[in-house]
């Protein structure tokens, strides 16, 4: 939940008069003079004038700034100016990703923000939002109280009506798609293709669309990758330029925010850091505006904002762009619009720790095992977040192209709620561990779809995984099946006999008995045999926030097991409030069906599972049938 800084107490009666001349102070101090900023209509072409911007360090530098013209309805309600910079590091570095939001200053009046670049340009021309239309921004009311991810316009993965869902459960085994079906990449997919048209450029215009560089400190290969993949088409653009950490850097620390100073949002901080960069445009009372354009144009946000610090400015043909990191936690972005961000710094962003302890593998004792970040509390950023910070420390940590087999123990603490475990388990060849394996564990399964949940706003207080890793290939590949008796009486279980291939060892053998229920005399019984990480749990749908809660943990059956499944001929299951009841004879589905309503339970096919535990990582499947012989009376 967000909270607001703490405040001073009640002042004495004495001291009452001062007060409420102070908050007068306070009023004016917050609130935009008009004189300070020029309108639309009286900058022309030609006028000089200056912008701020950090080009090394903390504080802001001058740079010289020409207004070449003025493109009117730019974006819907906004026009742009065009200005033509100087100052030697912009000659060579021409338009800046990291500079979007330096105020620029015509006749000592605020003109706008430089906000936008032409992409391969070779004079250092750049696109200067109207500050009016920022402070447009900054009048527009926020709720007292935000809850992350609030009409952010998020929609739930893989979507679909009330029939729709009731179509899906023989394949699925669900009483509904959503939320239980999370996908971290449908999901972002879907987030892109909502974001995307906020932040492209106008047709024909060859401008770059609004982006925000990301700095990424702490992460391997594969989760950079994975980054990309996520937050490109948001127009969030990962730069692998360090940060996080601890580290100290050269110089004062600033105590707050200022024209032309470094901001950052910080969606992972801790041992791995990931912080948009951009300059801020005006500080009015405890508000600012930033940017210039959207981060991802979602409306009412609540990510951690924070003071910055540019190393350098790296002049590329491309794209030029700014290297630099937070230095310290201050304010909450409230506000995604079409001219800006709002940053207010009263408020402290939900934030949650997420944690995990490496064991085993080669690692020396100087070797990072346990890593500790904080992530954003978003219904987009949480689980994608969670999935790269993890990853990548399991990347790095199981840097080893040899054999591997790994189990991962997770733990999702809910605010109220109590603690969600889940168990993931895998192995292969030369490969180590990385995000993708993260991104499709049960966990991460979980987080989707609590914070996507219809119902209510899910608050996590913390998530912890605990892996261990043998560099094993703990691989059995399913060779066959046989039918020890392919005749049984009924109610006489069937045996069956696995033939079994461990990676680089002898062929073995395994009995495994399944109880077969009498009422199936004088049938063929078809038995499939799968591994338990491919087999999904009947389960009901949820009707609330506590019902999900409750399912979340009991959608799968334990990997290292392996089951077996058969149909049950003339009877039904049902799921309906939670509750799933199996096996029910035809006369008991008519009853439970109404005529009247079409609030009730879904029924589908009853099917019997046996699980049976087994050492390793199952690769394959197959089935027998067995006969049971009728019962002569």
């Amino acid at each position: 939940m967000l909270r607001r800084r703490p405040r001073a107490g009640s002042l004495p009666l004495g001291l009452s008069c001062g007060a409420v001349l102070a908050g007068l102070l306070g009023w004016a101090a917050s609130t935009p003079a008009q004189d300070k900023y020029m309108k639309v209509e009286d900058v022309k072409p030609g006028m000089k004038g200056y912008g701020l911007t950090v080009m090394s360090g903390t504080k802001p530098e001058r740079f010289d700034v020409e207004v070449v013209s003025t493109l009117h309805n730019f974006r819907p309600g906004q026009d742009l100016f065009l200005v033509k910079t100087h100052h030697p590091r912009l000659e060579v570095a021409r338009t800046v990703a990291g500079m979007s939001g330096s105020p620029i200053f015509i006749d000592g009046k605020m003109i706008g923000a430089y906000a936008y670049g032409w992409m391969f340009g070779v004079e250092p021309i750049a696109g200067v939002t109207p500050i009016h239309s920022m402070l447009d921004d900054l009048k527009r009311p926020v709720p007292k109280v935000l809850i992350p991810g609030l009409a952010t316009g998020t929609p739930l993965p893989r979507g679909g009506d009330k029939h729709g869902a009731r179509e899906a459960v023989n394949e699925h085994r669900f009483a509904s798609r959503q939320p239980l079906d999370y996908d971290l990449k449908s999901h972002a997919a879907q987030i892109a293709a909502h974001v995307g048209p906020k932040l492209s450029a106008p047709a024909g215009a060859s401008l770059r669309p609004a982006s925000t560089d990301v700095m990424v400190g702490g992460l391997g290969p594969k989760a950079v990758s994975l980054a990309r993949e996520l937050l490109e088409p948001l127009g969030l653009v990962p730069l692998q330029t360090g940060g996080g950490g601890g580290a100290k850097l050269p110089g004062e620390v600033p105590t707050g925010f200022e024209d032309g100073g470094v901001i950052n949002v910080e969606l992972v901080r801790g041992d791995i850091s990931m912080a948009g960069l951009g300059t801020v445009t005006h500080v009015v009372g405890d508000k600012l505006v930033a940017f210039g354009h959207p981060m991802i144009g979602g409306g009412i946000e609540a990510l951690p904002t924070a003071l910055g610090y540019v190393h350098w400015i790296l002049a590329t043909e491309n794209r030029s762009f700014k290297i630099g990191e937070p230095i310290k936690p201050l304010g909450t972005l409230i506000n995604d619009r079409q001219a800006s961000i709002v940053v207010d710094t009263t408020m402290q962003a939900p934030v949650f720790p997420v944690s995990i302890d490496i064991r085993g593998g080669l690692v020396s004792p100087d070797t990072k095992t346990r890593w500790n970040m904080e992530v954003s509390h978003d219904p987009f950023f949480a689980p994608s977040f969670v999935t790269i910070a993890l990853g990548s420390a399991l990347e790095t940590t199981t840097a080893e192209r040899n054999d591997l087999t790994w189990r991962a123990k997770s733990k999702v603490v809910v605010k109220g709620h109590g603690t969600l475990e889940f168990e993931d388990f895998g192995a292969g060849n030369g490969s180590p561990m990385g995000p993708g394996d993260v991104a499709r564990t049960k966990m991460i399964r979980a987080v989707g779809a609590l914070v996507n949940n219809p119902w209510k706003v899910a608050q996590f207080e913390r998530i912890d995984m605990t892996v261990d890793v043998v560099h094993e290939r703990d691989v059995l590949f399913v060779r066959g099946a046989t039918v020890v008796e392919p005749e049984i009486d009924a109610g006489q279980p069937a045996r069956v006999r696995l033939t079994l291939l461990p990676y680089q060892g002898q062929m073995v053998e395994r009995e495994i008995e399944i109880p077969i229920p009498a009422s199936l005399a004088g049938k063929d019984v078809r038995i499939k045999l799968e591994p338990g990480y491919r087999v999904a749990r009947t389960v009901a749908m949820p009707e609330t926030f506590e019902d999900l809660v409750d399912v979340l943990p009991k959608l799968d059956f334990p990997s290292e097991t392996i089951v077996a499944s058969f149909a049950i001929p003339d009877e039904a299951t049902a799921a309906f409030a939670g509750h799933v009841a199996n096996r029910l004879p035809p006369g008991a589905v008519d009853t439970l069906r109404p005529t009247n309503t079409s609030v009730a339970p879904i029924f589908y096919n009853a099917t019997e599972y046996v699980t049976l535990p087994i050492d390793g990582f199952l690769i394959g499947q197959d089935s027998v049938t067995v006969k049971v012989r009728e019962v002569v009376r």
